[in-house]
């Protein structure tokens, strides 16, 4: 059986993004930001980042963007304006505003569909040093790659391959995978590797509930 590329799959949806949005006159270019862009094969997420003249039709941006979830759930859409401002990202929701906490930040859902994050602090170096694959510009020559040129970012953030391991569980001694996409949730979160098989786990949690 063929392996499942997560990377193809979220290339797939974000051309199909791309071709919706670029068709708006609002838009004017369009292009994969981090891991997706780097080639990592076991992406966390997509994320994108697409230039606008203004936000008059950001409910047919999130509409689009919405539908990307029928390929993968985790998706970001970043918003600059024409001189590179992070205007926002756009929201997950259908409604603007819901009955949520999330929606009574300052800012958020003006206009509606801009969600703004109350903990997160734009970094523009950060941002232009992961790797940009352009997918659309209206541009002779595309913002986003002029912009890392003018930071003076020559080469983007790299994201080593990793290849599934095989452990041998402490308990059980039975072999089990570690899959690469395991292995970066772990790594993000500052933990080791694991030593029990899924099975050994539960059968942990089990006896742990009934004491």
């Amino acid at each position: 059986m063929k392996k499942i590329n997560k990377n193809e799959i979220l290339r797939v949806a974000a051309n199909e993004f791309a071709e919706k949005s670029q068709k708006l006159s609002s838009v004017l270019e369009i292009a994969i930001v981090g891991s997706v862009a780097g080639n990592d094969p076991h992406p966390n997420d997509l994320d994108l980042a697409i230039i606008v003249h203004n936000l008059d039709e950001i409910e047919f941006i999130a509409k689009y963007a919405r539908q990307m979830s029928k390929h993968y759930h985790a998706w970001e859409v970043f918003l600059f304006n024409e001189v590179l401002m992070l205007l926002g990202r756009v929201c997950h929701r259908r409604e603007c505003p819901v009955r949520s906490i999330d929606c009574s930040v300052p800012g958020c859902g003006q206009p509606h569909h801009l969600r703004v994050y109350p903990d997160f602090e734009y970094d523009e170096k950060m941002f232009f040093k992961s790797p940009i694959d352009m997918l659309w510009t209206s541009f002779n020559v595309s913002r986003f790659l002029a912009r890392k040129c003018e930071l003076g970012i020559g080469e983007s953030r790299k994201y080593p391959m990793q290849e599934d391991i095989e452990i041998k569980c402490i308990i059980c001694g039975k072999t089990f995978l570690f899959t690469s996409s395991e292995q970066k949730w772990y790594q993000k979160h500052g933990l080791s590797r694991p030593k029990r098989c899924h099975d050994c786990k539960e059968l942990i949690k089990m006896e742990e509930s009934e004491q």
